[in-house]
C-alpha cells in the first residue's frame, strides 16, 4: 500500500485534493437548505474522521489532519483565482479534472490503491449526496439525491471507468 512519501509533492496534492474535492463539490452541487446542508457537512466530517480506521493506508494518509489542511488551502487558493466564475461550478468542474489527474498518478505509482481509491471517492460523494434532501422546506421533505447530484455521481463514476 502507497503511502504520501511515495508521491512527488505535486502528485500527493492531486490524490488529495480530488478525493476531497469531489466530496466538497457534492456539499455545493445543490440548495439542501439548513438543515441537509448541517447533514452533509457532518457526514463529510465524519467519513473523513473515520478514515483513519480505513483498511487502506492510502486513504488513512489522505484523510489525515495536516493533508486536509493543506488540501483546503490548495482549494480555497484556486476558488479565489477563478474570479468572476460560480464557485460551486468551478470546483465541480475542478474537481473531476483532478480525479482524472489522480488516476493516472494512482496508476502509475500505487494501482494496487486505485480500487480503495475509487470505492472511498465514491462512497464519500455518495454519501454526502445522500445526507441532505434537495429542493424542501429548509431542506427537509426534498428529494434525497437531486438531478444534479446525480449528474455529479455520474461524472465521479466515469473518471474511474475511463
Amino acid at each position: 500500500m502507497a503511502t504520501a512519501e511515495d508521491f512527488a509533492e505535486v502528485e500527493w496534492a492531486v490524490v488529495c485534493d480530488a478525493a476531497h474535492g469531489a466530496g466538497l463539490a457534492m456539499m455545493l452541487v445543490g440548495s439542501s437548505g439548513l438543515v441537509g446542508s448541517m447533514n452533509e457537512m457532518l457526514v463529510a466530517g465524519r467519513t473523513a474522521a473515520n478514515a483513519a480506521q480505513h483498511e487502506n493506508e492510502l486513504i488513512r494518509a489522505i484523510c489525515t489532519p495536516e493533508a486536509m489542511r493543506a488540501m483546503q488551502s490548495r482549494v480555497a487558493d484556486v476558488l479565489s483565482a477563478e474570479r468572476g466564475q460560480d464557485p460551486r461550478l468551478a470546483l465541480r468542474e475542478k474537481s473531476v479534472g483532478w480525479l482524472q489527474e489522480a488516476v493516472v498518478v494512482l496508476q502509475k505509482k500505487a494501482a494496487g490503491d486505485l480500487a480503495a481509491y475509487r470505492d472511498w471517492v465514491l462512497g464519500f460523494a455518495s454519501d454526502i449526496a445522500n445526507a441532505g434532501s434537495e429542493g424542501g422546506l429548509l431542506g427537509m421533505r426534498g428529494e434525497r439525491v437531486s438531478a444534479e447530484e446525480a449528474k455529479f455521481l455520474a461524472a465521479i463514476r466515469a473518471v474511474f471507468a475511463e
